[in-house]
């Protein structure tokens, strides 16, 4: 589903790998800003990846995303994997939850990757403005009913409340909103798809039924990446 994106970023991230080159050539230079550029960013430090939390990542339409930004949906992408985790420990057993466990051990590494966070974060976002451009909507009371949810099985999973406790509280807070917000409506856009190839094909099993929905959802993606302006702020980060 992802294909173009990652062909996009994997350009991008090219082109920050040789800014991260050049950085290196011109080190006096930048040793020579060490210390105003230190005193800038006292008060956020720096993370291992070279980003502070209000550092631009990137940019779609207008709409900037923070590195902040981009380590909160690595947290809800983690956060996610730990419950799903908690469902199949509840009902599997044996060789079937030791394959499961290691899958879900496997998508935690996954997930701390910066361009697979990245290129989540702008699919979400992508379709969050498709949806609003096709006029969907979603009511308050039904994103504060997901929120309060997601907020239940949260606090009674011991390694999600742990993910969530290491994340700033008041950025975490303030981003839940908006994040279901584009969730809901992004689900809204798939749910759409899906029901187009139900009445399309009324008796074709679930399988055939799921795979036509994620290659419409694809190709639908792919064009609205097409007709988005999206820069990737952090390809110039020296």
């Amino acid at each position: 589903m992802k294909r173009i994106l990652f062909a996009l970023l994997s350009l991008l991230m090219i082109s920050f790998g040789l800014a991260a080159c050049q950085q290196n050539e011109k080190q006096p230079a930048a040793e020579s800003r060490a210390g105003a550029e230190g005193q800038a960013s006292a008060s956020t430090p720096a993370t291992k990846e070279g980003f502070t939390a209000k550092d631009k990542v990137v940019t779609i339409s207008g709409k900037v995303l923070s590195y902040e930004d981009l380590q909160f949906y690595q947290l809800m992408n983690k956060v996610d994997i730990e419950l799903n985790r908690s469902v199949d420990e509840k009902n599997l057993e044996g060789e079937n939850l030791k394959e499961k466990l290691a899958y879900w051990d496997e998508q935690l590494k996954y997930h701390d990757n910066f361009n697979v966070n990245l290129s989540k974060m702008i699919e979400q976002h992508a379709m969050y403005l498709l949806a609003r451009e096709k006029g969907l909507d979603v009511e308050n009371a039904a994103v504060a009913k997901t929120v309060e949810e997601f907020t239940a099985k949260a606090a009674q999973n011991k390694a999600a409340s742990q993910l969530i406790s290491e994340f700033p509280t008041d950025a975490y807070k303030n981003r839940l909103n908006n994040y279901f917000t584009e969730k809901l409506l992004t689900q809204q856009i798939f749910d759409t798809l899906k029901a187009d190839v139900i009445k399309e094909k009324p008796e074709a099993p679930e399988i055939e039924i799921a795979y036509d929905t994620s290659k419409n959802y694809e190709e639908l993606y792919q064009s609205q990446i097409a007709s988005l302006e999206i820069k990737i702020n952090a390809a110039e980060k020296q």
